[in-house]
């Protein structure tokens, strides 16, 4: 394992905060009747509760899913064709509300960012990101499981996600976001992640 100085962490924290910003404001000018319009699809069956607006929380970790993709490679094969979306999705009871509707459609490199909810397992294949909810606790060694066929990148803020076969693990430490990678996670499914994003990490999984 190997562990990153403080000090690191500046340029993620600044581009975070940037890009979490990007989304309030656009949140703020867009108002939920139109967030509400967005692409967002929704595969799940859970009660939802369309007017409740999203915590700040969930506002800067839509932002931090949407940086993860920036600085990870999939391989060719993970697309369906060459202008194929990047699918974002959210397993489970969705904590996000609003917040995904704020980087729907924005761009990772040439292709478009798009982002859905999902509840059946099945689903997951279909995904590049893959968010899994503190909801699917009891059943993530399933969810891992389907999300181990394919190149997907999955990231949680369930506590010990990355140690639990997860590649990267969000965790609230002195009110400040940060991460775990699981390199070997990562490395089995295809996914390369960037020097820079690894050197940012907390914590690094490497065996």
């Amino acid at each position: 394992m190997a562990r990153v100085p403080a000090h690191s962490l500046n340029p993620w924290a600044a581009l975070v905060r940037v890009t979490a910003c990007l989304a309030v404001a656009t949140l703020l000018l867009t108002g939920s009747a139109a967030a509400g319009q967005s692409s967002l699809q929704s595969d799940a069956t859970q009660d939802q509760t369309p007017s409740d607006e999203p915590s700040r929380e969930y506002l800067i970790k839509a932002a931090i899913l949407y940086n993860f993709a920036k600085f990870t490679r999939w391989p060719a094969e993970a697309f369906d064709s060459v202008d194929a979306p990047l699918q974002l999705c959210v397993i489970g009871v969705d904590p996000f509300r609003e917040a995904l509707a704020t980087i729907d459609g924005k761009r990772v490199g040439s292709r478009s960012l798009r982002t859905r909810l999902i509840a059946d397992t099945a689903m997951i294949g279909a995904c590049h990101v893959l968010f899994v909810s503190v909801s699917e606790s009891e059943r993530l060694a399933e969810v891992l499981a389907a999300a181990s066929d394919a190149a997907v990148l999955t990231v949680a803020d369930i506590p010990d996600f990355a140690r639990a076969g997860g590649i990267i693990s969000l965790n609230i430490v002195e009110d400040r976001t940060r991460f775990d990678v699981n390199r070997l996670a990562a490395d089995r499914a295809g996914l390369a992640l960037s020097a820079k994003l690894l050197r940012l990490a907390d914590t690094v999984i490497q065996n």
